[in-house]
């Protein structure tokens, strides 16, 4: 499969190449209260507020140093994804989470993670699109979209 590769904290990660927008360094962010701490707030991509979602936040519940934004296409709309270094595109093995892997089973896991592969000796954890974003956030971006 052919993917964005990209790590996240300590994680190797990697988006599926055709649910990538693009890449960018990051944008201005402005916060967003009362959403979970791994929703950094919105963002404007391309004339559109976009949530903005802390990738290593998700997956570890750490901050992360923070080097590009990937905009990726989610459930509504296009969500920015705050990475740290992007390595490019890949091709990659990856296999369903199941048998020693299945520790990843977690509910943001399951919602998030569609395979495990590796690069050299780390594991790789390719991502489904990001469904993780609550409606009142989704709710706030068409909100300000109204405004501007």
């Amino acid at each position: 499969m052919i993917a964005l590769v990209f790590q996240a904290g300590p994680l190797f990660c990697a988006f599926p190449l055709e649910e990538v927008v693009e890449t960018m360094r990051p944008l201005q962010t402005r916060p967003l209260a009362g959403t979970p701490p791994y929703v950094q707030g919105l963002t404007i991509l391309r004339g559109m507020p976009s949530p903005v979602i802390d990738v290593t936040r998700l997956l570890t519940g750490e901050v992360g140093e923070i080097h590009r934004y990937v905009a990726v296409r989610a459930g509504r709309g296009v969500v920015a994804c705050a990475t740290g270094p992007v390595l490019g595109v890949r091709d990659i093995d990856v296999e369903p989470p199941e048998g020693p892997s299945a520790a990843l089973s977690g509910v943001v896991s399951r919602a998030l993670i569609s395979g495990v592969g590796r690069i050299g000796t780390d594991p790789l954890l390719l991502l489904r699109g990001i469904r993780t974003v609550p409606d009142d956030v989704w709710e706030a971006a068409a909100g300000t979209g109204a405004v501007a």
